[in-house]
C-alpha cells in the first residue's frame, strides 16, 4: 500500500523523529539529487499560497522531478470530491505522487483504499505536518537537541499548524501554551488535545501565552479586526513576558500571521529563514519516505 502523509499520525513517533534528524543531516538544504528523476508530482492547491508552492516545487525540482500545478481556479475540487474513485484513477495514470493544499477535512475525506500513489498534505485547515516537523528541527537547534527545554507559546487563530503542533506533543516532549482570540473555537481544540492524549495549557491573553516561553509562534490573524490585531502584535512589550532569548516563529505566511514588529522580524530572534530552510529539508525527506516504502513493497 502507498504511504501517505496527511497528518503526523501517518508517520508515527519513530519515523517523525527519523525524518527530523535526517532533514537536519542534509549538508546543504538546496543540494540537488536525481531521486525524483522520471517521477512527476501534481500540486492541487484549493487556495493560493506562494510560499507553499515555492517550497514544494523547489523540493521536487532540486531532486530532479517534474511538476504539474493546478491552482484554485476551475472545477477540479468538485470533480475530485464528487467522482473520487474515477478522478483518483485518472490522476494515478499520469503522475507518481500528489501534494494537496487548502482542502478542509482532507484527513477524513480521502478514501485511502482508492489511492495507489502517495499523497502529501502541504497544508490544510486541520493539519500541516511538514511545517511542524521543520519547526521541531528549529527547536532542536536552539535547545541543543533537548526538546524538554522547549517551552512553546502560540498566539493567534486556529490553523493546520496549530493542530499539528498539538498532535506533535504525542511524539516530541516540548510544552505548549495557547491563547486564542475571542470568537475562536477553543472547545474544539481542547477536545482535539484530549483526543491526542496530550496536555496543552489554554490561556486567555497573548501575555499569558508567551509567559516564560523560549519559542513564540505568531499564529494566524484571520479572525482579528484591526484594533484587536494591534493588541495581539508580537513586539518588545509582549516578548518581555517571554524568555530573554526567546525565538519567534511564524505559524503561517507573513501576510496571514499575527503581526511581528519589523525590528524583531529582522533580528536574530526571528527564525523565519531557518523555518524556510528546514521546510525544504523536510519535504525532501518526505519524498524519500513515501517512495522508498513503495519500492520495498514492489
Amino acid at each position: 500500500m502507498p504511504r501517505h502523509v496527511l497528518t503526523l499520525n501517518d508517520l508515527g513517533e519513530e519515523d517523525s523523529w527519523l525524518l527530523v534528524q535526517q532533514a537536519r543531516g542534509i549538508p546543504d538544504a538546496k543540494s540537488r539529487t536525481d531521486f525524483m528523476t522520471e517521477r512527476t508530482a501534481v500540486l492541487l492547491f484549493a487556495q493560493d499560497s506562494f510560499a507553499e508552492r515555492l517550497c514544494v516545487s523547489a523540493a521536487v525540482r532540486q531532486m530532479g522531478g517534474s511538476l504539474v500545478f493546478q491552482g484554485a481556479t476551475g472545477g477540479w475540487k468538485s470533480e475530485v470530491e464528487r467522482y473520487q474513485r474515477q478522478m483518483l484513477a485518472v490522476i494515478d495514470y499520469f503522475v507518481d505522487c500528489m501534494y494537496v493544499y487548502g482542502i478542509p477535512g482532507l484527513v477524513t475525506s480521502v478514501d485511502r483504499d482508492l489511492v495507489q500513489f502517495p499523497i502529501i498534505n502541504a497544508g490544510s485547515p486541520d493539519a500541516h505536518p511538514a511545517h511542524v516537523l521543520a519547526d521541531v528541527a528549529c527547536m532542536l537547534r536552539y535547545t541543543r537537541d533537548d526538546l524538554k527545554k522547549a517551552r512553546v507559546g502560540w498566539l493567534g487563530c486556529t490553523n493546520g499548524t496549530l493542530f499539528s503542533l498539538i498532535e506533535a506533543l504525542r511524539y516530541f516532549p516540548f510544552s505548549l501554551q495557547v491563547a486564542l482570540p475571542p470568537l475562536e473555537d477553543r472547545p474544539t481544540l481542547e477536545a482535539y488535545a484530549r483526543h491526542c492524549g496530550v496536555k496543552v495549557d489554554f490561556v486567555d491573553t497573548p501575555q499569558q501565552a508567551v509567559e516564560g516561553c523560549n519559542f513564540v509562534y505568531a499564529g494566524c490573524r484571520s479572525g482579528l479586526d484591526d484594533e484587536l490585531a494591534q493588541q495581539w502584535k508580537v513586539d518588545d512589550a509582549l516578548l518581555s513576558h517571554a524568555d530573554q532569548k526567546a525565538r519567534v516563529l511564524l505559524g503561517t505566511s507573513p501576510m496571514q500571521a499575527i503581526e511581528v514588529a519589523s525590528d524583531i522580524l529582522a533580528s536574530p530572534a526571528s527564525l523565519l529563514l531557518l523555518q524556510s530552510e528546514n521546510r525544504l529539508r523536510v519535504h525532501k525527506r518526505l519524498l524519500h519516505w513515501v517512495f522508498l516504502e513503495n519500492e520495498r513493497v514492489i
